[in-house]
C-alpha cells in the first residue's frame, strides 16, 4: 500500500487535518505542538480501524466521533476509503451499561471506491456491496475487516496489513520467549527472508532468530549494516540463554528465552541486548524489522532521533533512505542533522492555526525552491514564516 492523501476531522476539540498529499518518503517538520505526532498516530489509528483487531480497541476509542478519508494505491489500483465513526459514549450515558454487554457500534457510515467505482456504500439503514444490498453487518468493525474474505475486499485488507505499527519499532524488549516445538513448526511457514520480514507480529528477538537460523545470508546483511554504524562490533548473534522448563514443570517444558547479543572488540564475552546502548538497540530494531519488509509497506516513525546518538544518526538516515524506493516512510523529527541530511523534496511543513492543521510541501514555498546546500535550506526552513509561526491561536 502507498497512501496518497489523508484527511481527518476529529471530534476531540474539533481537531482537523486538511487534505495532505504524501510521497514515498515524508519527513514531517515543524515547531512543537504543530501536530506532527498526532498525524502519524492518527494514521496508525485509521489502519487499526481498517483491520478491526481487538487489541487495538484503545486506539479506536481515541478516534471515535471522527470522520476521515484516505486515498491509496495497492497492486496497481487506486482506492478511496471514507468513514464516519460513532462518537464515544460518555460514562453518564444511560446506554453505557448496554454498550458494555455487547460490542459497541463503531462505524456510522463508509464509502469505498476503486477508482470511481463504488465497492461499499454503508449507512445505518443500508449496506451495499458492489451495488447490491446485503444484510447489515457488524457495526463494531469496518467493512474492510468484516468482508476481508470477499474477493473485492481482500486486497484492501492486505493493503492495510502492510503497515508497521509504531510499537513494533518503539518497543525494545530485552529478550524474546519461544517454545522449541513451536519454533520447529513455524520454520516451515517461512520460505524466504521476505516472508519473515512481512510478519509484523513477530517480536524483535523472535524475528532475529528466524532470520539467523533459516536465512543466515539475510542475517549477515543486518550484521554488516550494524557493524558499519558501530565499527567496534565484531559479531551479532541470537543466543538461547535460559530454558524455563524442568523435570517438575511440564507447563514450561521446551520454553526458552533468547536475545540478540554482540561481540565487541576489547570486551570479554557477548554483550546482551539489554546492556547495549539505546542507540544500538533502536538501530537494530530498524534493521531487523525493515531490512526485509515487503514492497508497499507503510512505516510510521515518531521522533526518529529518539534514543539515537549523533554517531549513529548518519547510518540510520542512510538506511531509511535506501529503503525508500520500496517502502513508504512517514516520519517526524526535530533534529537538525536528520532534517539537513534528508533532501528538502521530502520535507512536509506542519502548521496549525487553532485546531486546524495544514501540511505544506517545502519545495512549493518559493523561498525553498532555489538550488542551495542542505544546510542553507535548513537555515531558510527554520526562518520561514510558515515554520516560525507554525502554531497560531
Amino acid at each position: 500500500m502507498r497512501i496518497l492523501t489523508f484527511e481527518v476531522q476529529s471530534a476531540r476539540r474539533g481537531w482537523t487535518l486538511e487534505p495532505m498529499a504524501l510521497d514515498a518518503f515524508n519527513l514531517l517538520v515543524g515547531v512543537s505542538g504543530a501536530g506532527k505526532t498526532r498525524i502519524v498516530r492518527t494514521i496508525e489509528q485509521v489502519c487499526s480501524v481498517a483491520l478491526g483487531k481487538k487489541e487495538t480497541e484503545e486506539r479506536l476509542e481515541q478516534l471515535r466521533g471522527a470522520s476521515f478519508a484516505i486515498d491509496f494505491e495497492h497492486d496497481g489500483l487506486t482506492y478511496r476509503w471514507e468513514a464516519e465513526l460513532e462518537p464515544r459514549v460518555g460514562l453518564g450515558s444511560e446506554d453505557h451499561g448496554a454498550l458494555h454487554s455487547e460490542e459497541p457500534a463503531l462505524i456510522r457510515s463508509e464509502l469505498i471506491l476503486q477508482g470511481d467505482r463504488p465497492i461499499v456504500e454503508r449507512a445505518p439503514e443500508r449496506f451495499l456491496l458492489n451495488g447490491h444490498a446485503i444484510p447489515k453487518l457488524d457495526r463494531a468493525q469496518s467493512a474492510i475487516a468484516v468482508l476481508k474474505e470477499d474477493p473485492a475486499m481482500a486486497p484492501l485488507y492486505r493493503a492495510f496489513s502492510r503497515s508497521v505499527p509504531l510499537e513494533a519499532l518503539e518497543n525494545l524488549p530485552s529478550y524474546g520467549t519461544q517454545i522449541e516445538s513451536h519454533f520447529e513448526e513455524l520454520r516451515n511457514d517461512y520460505q524466504s527472508a521476505a516472508e519473515v520480514g512481512a510478519d509484523f507480529t513477530l517480536p524483535l528477538h523472535n524475528k532475529s532468530e528466524f532470520l539467523q537460523e533459516l536465512f543466515p545470508d539475510a542475517f549477515a546483511e543486518i550484521e554488516e549494516a550494524f557493524r558499519e554504524a558501530f565499527p567496534t562490533v565484531e559479531k551479532l548473534k541470537v543466543q538461547r540463554y535460559r530454558y524455563l522448563g524442568n523435570e517438575r514443570s511440564k507447563r514450561w517444558a521446551g520454553m526458552y528465552n533468547m536475545a540478540l547479543t554482540a561481540a565487541e572488540s576489547g570486551v570479554d564475552g557477548m554483550i546482551p541486548f539489554a546492556d547495549m546502548s539505546s542507540g544500538m538497540q533502536r538501530y537494530l530494531s530498524f534493521l531487523v524489522h525493515l531490512s526485509f519488509a515487503p514492497p508497499g509497506t507503510v512505516v510510521l516513525i515518531d521522533e526518529l532521533e529518539s534514543s539515537l546518538g549523533v554517531n549513529c544518526l548518519p547510518a540510520v538516515t542512510r538506511f531509511l533512505l535506501s529503503r525508500a524506493p520500496d517502502l513508504q516512510f512517514i516520519l517526524t523529527s526535530h533534529h537538525p542533522y536528520i532534517i539537513e541530511q534528508i533532501p528538502p523534496s521530502h520535507w512536509k511543513i506542519v502548521t496549525r492555526k487553532g485546531s486546524r492543521v495544514r501540511v505544506l510541501d517545502a519545495e512549493k514555498i518559493p523561498a525553498m525552491a532555489e538550488e542551495r546546500s542542505h544546510l542553507d535550506r535548513f537555515t531558510r526552513l527554520i526562518n520561514l514564516p510558515e515554520y516560525e509561526h507554525g502554531v497560531q491561536g
